[in-house]
């Protein structure tokens, strides 16, 4: 065990088992909890974890694509009570056309696209927004 407190801080705070690797820095400067090797190891089998999870996901997708492109819904009769607006009171529209779009979406389920990537195949969801577009 190493006796110098400064240097027990320095040592890789890996789980499983003691390791006396040193920790790595990040590039800000402060430090990893963990040594170069076991960061790499960890990365890896997250790497593979997503991978996974994402294939689960599009096969998932593809099924319910399969069992039927609609979704079945309880239809409810609703009642609107239109109650009549006074002259007085001036109604506002939008200028802007995109604001209909744009307001269709919440901000939470947007995700950036990476244009720049490596990849050449499609995803399921691009193959299906390419196969409805074109």
């Amino acid at each position: 065990m190493l006796s110098n407190p400064k240097s027990a801080d320095m040592q890789c705070k890996y789980a499983y088992k003691e390791c006396y690797n040193m920790r790595t820095f990040k590039r800000d400067g402060d430090l990893h909890r963990l040594c170069e090797y076991h960061r790499n190891k960890a990365n890896a089998l997250q790497k593979i974890y997503a991978t996974k999870r994402r294939g689960e996901l599009r096969a998932l997708k593809r099924q319910l694509a399969q069992e039927g492109s609609t979704v079945p819904y309880d239809f409810v009769k609703v009642e609107i009570k239109v109650e009549e607006l006074s002259n007085e009171e001036p109604l506002y529209f939008a200028v802007d056309d995109d604001c209909d779009i744009v307001c269709l979406f919440d901000e939470s389920e947007l995700q950036p696209i990476d244009v720049f990537t490596t990849t050449e195949v499609l995803s399921d969801d691009e193959y299906a927004y390419l196969s409805a577009v074109l």
